[in-house]
């Protein structure tokens, strides 16, 4: 079991995590230096906050030292994921980050069904045999595809926030433990999915040829994203830093790939005949895409939470959920070989952010950009883009 205080942190005064004055607004920044390692001795005057183009006085600012012992809460979220491949590094990345998350901090797992996401637990847990249980259920649980007729609430256990259990200490991490050695020599296939065609063009595997199909698709993708959101909602309530990490490769990532945004200012063709329908159906995709991508972007804001997302192949092709991932101070982390290693060990960046707050006068009805910066050489700031 790792503490957080064992990752490089200095220790300070733990403080609790609550609530800022209704008067002020906050937020959580990560600070890093050129080779990635945190900074942790950033001061109030070396921040400064914009809300909307407007400067805000930093009134309070906690380190990652006085913030060290606060608990933290955490959501996997198991999108589908069609490539066995894939699938098993998923499952691996998380059960690594499992074993890592340090002792007090809470967890809550959620994974697709048939038709709808669902937690697997009653709410968030510090029992780390509990979030061996749930995971284990993730492979024969996970489909392929979003199939069904999506929910846009989540299913399952539900969440109760007034849900608590007692720590297990290290029989559970030894679970936990037991549990990644044992999807590491797992006999193949033990991820369950079947084998990604490869030189698949996103839009054949789409068929942007069907208008039809593709507006049924969207709206199960908007439900979706409605079930995503409502997660939001109900941990919003919940004291402290809130993590929601979603692993995926589904239709989902695919709207979202940037050959579908490109497709849309081309008239290109599918059957003899076709005179411009793929091209128009693609710019229906790229719209609605959108639109789902900010009323998501939004809900984060609204209810302060860093959303991560685990997706993309690479930095220009980052899924659905990593396309806003950087617009809540949270990251897109590519779905491919050394996962393992660059997710588990990012931990330490994860928890390890200062909380910055400012005064604000009346609070807007609408999400409102916001920029926090240093004028400290060689540190680089990660925060909302938006609150």
């Amino acid at each position: 079991m790792i503490h957080r205080w064992c990752i490089g942190l200095i220790l300070g005064v733990a403080l609790a995590a609550g609530q800022p004055d209704p008067a002020r607004a906050q937020a959580w920044v990560l600070a890093l230096d050129t080779r990635g390692a945190l900074v942790g001795d950033l001061r109030a005057e070396d921040f400064k906050v914009q809300v909307d183009g407007k400067v805000r006085a930093v009134v309070q600012v906690k380190t990652p030292a006085q913030t060290a012992d606060a608990p933290q809460s955490w959501v996997l979220v198991f999108e589908p994921i069609r490539d066995t491949n894939l699938r098993a590094m998923a499952f691996l990345a998380a059960a690594d980050f499992l074993t890592k998350v340090p002792g007090g901090d809470r967890v809550l797992i959620v994974a697709r069904g048939k038709d709808a996401l669902e937690s697997l637990m009653p709410g968030f847990s510090v029992r780390r045999a509990l979030w061996a249980e749930a995971l284990a259920k993730v492979p024969d649980l996970l489909p392929e595809s979003l199939t069904g007729s999506s929910r846009e609430r989540l299913q399952g256990q539900g969440f109760q926030r007034d849900f608590t259990d007692a720590s297990d200490g290290e029989a559970g991490q030894d679970t936990l433990n037991a549990m990644l050695a044992r999807f590491k020599v797992a006999a193949p296939g033990w991820a369950r999915g079947t084998t990604d065609q490869r030189g698949i063009n996103v839009l054949d595997r789409l068929n942007f040829s069907s208008q039809s199909f593709i507006t049924g698709m969207l709206t199960t993708i908007g439900r979706e994203s409605q079930a995503l959101e409502s997660i939001l909602e109900a941990i919003a309530a919940v004291p402290g830093q809130k993590h929601v990490v979603v692993f995926s490769r589904c239709e989902a990532d695919d709207m979202a790939h940037p050959t579908v945004k490109r497709a849309a200012g081309q008239n290109f063709k599918r059957e003899r005949g076709d005179a411009g329908g793929p091209a128009e159906t693609a710019s229906l995709a790229t719209r609605d895409m959108a639109l789902f991508q900010a009323s998501l972007k939004a809900k984060a804001a609204a209810t302060g939470v860093t959303l991560y997302s685990v997706a993309g192949a690479g930095q220009n092709v980052t899924g659905h959920v990593g396309a806003i991932a950087p617009a809540t101070g949270g990251f897109a982390f590519p779905l491919k070989v050394g996962l393992e290693a660059r997710f588990g060990q990012s931990i330490q960046a994860f928890g390890s952010r200062y909380l910055v707050q400012w005064s604000e006068g009346s609070p807007s009805a609408r999400p409102l950009p916001l920029e926090v910066s240093t004028a400290r050489k060689g540190v680089t700031l990660y925060a909302p883009s938006v609150r």
